[in-house]
């Protein structure tokens, strides 16, 4: 019999398998095959879906590379071709993150552990790398001539790592990190340049690290978080933050009638704030910032002044609470007009001197690419001076990092 019959005849047959195959097999589903026998069975005329047709083709492509090696040395048979190269992740895919915000991310060295010993001798609260309770989070820009001051300050106070998101275009603090993290300190640098990432940032922050804390605050690096009756951050949330998230009222610091920049700490050189009677308070008096318990967390931010919770979890989408345990909140969460301050207040260095002001506020423009407090023609909005003193964060930085002291001996 001519070859070409032969194979023509096992084709059939094979098609005449398939078809009864399919038919006993009552597994598979409607959609990918057709069950029913044709009645041309008998005359080898099989019925078969466009899976089957594939298959049917593929046995006869290595039915007639079968008949060819017949007609050729095996020597010159290379066998079917190899698989598709694996394509590389492109850079992008490589930069996804938990998060599901896109960055360059780049591994940090590790922390010096020698060197972090040494600092438990210069921070009496310090906290354990062993216990990972509470963490910090920011976005940054433009801010290092007072981020140190701001870094050691909640160090100081108990916060076991610190997150930055740094809006430089360039990574600009890359090597900040490096040199800190040589030097004991537990901090992150993730780049996210830029307009309108904080809250990308904030939901960068919980989602990538979510697992390895209890708790994450966030604050802006004007933002000075003062206890009244707790030595340490941790003892103090696990008292007022059960469940959901903890919000914490502002003072707003004025500019102390200074006129320029020094190359002091933030909280030496403005002691002067609102109060809280009517007539004392600032004008943004009623503003909060927040500290999540991150299993709560609800995703992505819609404020930068609060967080999201989860309903199932925390009982409810906006599960706020301040430090007496309720408040009168707006529907986003950003205000509490109840502002207690007697166990725990943010510091808000909002002023600073007025040319630091205008500079950040009518050259820089903030994270969302706008000029705050600056007017259209590049004046800025009137001063605020402040008009009750309050060094409690002075006298708390010096006390949890003693080596501030030494800026007593300067003006």
């Amino acid at each position: 019999m001519h070859l070409s019959t032969i194979r023509s005849c096992t084709l059939l047959s094979i098609g005449a398998s398939i078809v009864v195959t399919i038919a006993l097999n009552a597994t598979i589903t409607r959609d990918s095959v057709n069950t029913k026998v044709p009645p041309q069975l008998s005359n080898f005329q099989p019925s078969i879906n466009r899976t089957d047709k594939d298959t049917a083709l593929k046995l006869r492509r290595n039915l007639s590379e079968s008949a060819s090696i017949g007609n050729k040395t095996s020597a010159n048979y290379l066998g079917p071709p190899p698989p598709a190269p694996i394509t590389p992740k492109t850079d992008a895919q490589k930069d996804q993150r938990p998060s599901g915000v896109v960055y360059n991310y780049i591994e940090p060295p590790p922390i010096n552990l020698t060197a972090r010993a040494q600092l438990h001798t210069q921070f009496p609260n310090l906290a354990d790398l062993s216990s990972s309770k509470s963490s910090l989070c920011a976005i940054v820009k433009d801010a290092e001539p007072y981020l140190d001051e701001w870094i050691d300050y909640h160090f100081g106070i108990g916060f076991h790592t610190i997150y930055l998101i740094d809006n430089s275009e360039k990574h600009e603090l890359l090597q900040w990190q490096n040199k800190r993290r040589a030097k004991g300190y537990s901090v992150r640098v993730l780049p996210k340049p830029g307009t309108h990432r904080q809250m990308y940032g904030y939901h960068m922050c919980v989602s990538e690290f979510k697992e390895e804390h209890t708790y994450m605050a966030f604050f802006d690096v004007d933002e000075f978080l003062v206890l009244k009756k707790h030595s340490n951050v941790d003892d103090f949330l696990v008292q007022h933050l059960p469940k959901g998230a903890l919000s914490i009222s502002w003072y707003i610091f004025g500019s102390a009638n200074t006129t320029m920049y020094s190359p002091l700490p933030v909280t030496k050189r403005f002691m002067y704030r609102d109060g809280t009677s009517e007539e004392d308070r600032h004008q943004i008096w009623y503003n909060v910032k927040s500290i999540l318990m991150l299993k709560d967390y609800g995703g992505f931010p819609q404020s930068p002044h609060s967080m999201k919770t989860n309903k199932r979890r925390a009982g409810s989408n906006n599960a706020w609470r301040d430090t007496n345990g309720a408040g009168s909140y707006d529907k986003l969460g950003a205000s509490n007009y109840d502002r207690p301050v007697d166990v725990a207040v943010l510091h808000h260095y909002k002023y600073l001197s007025p040319k630091e002001f205008y500079w950040k506020s009518c050259v820089r423009k903030t994270v969302d690419d706008l000029f705050k407090d600056c007017h259209k023609d590049g004046e800025l909005a009137p001063k605020y001076v402040g008009k009750i003193y309050d060094d409690s964060a002075w006298q708390t930085l010096k006390k949890n990092v003693p080596r501030y002291a030494m800026f007593d001996d300067f003006m």
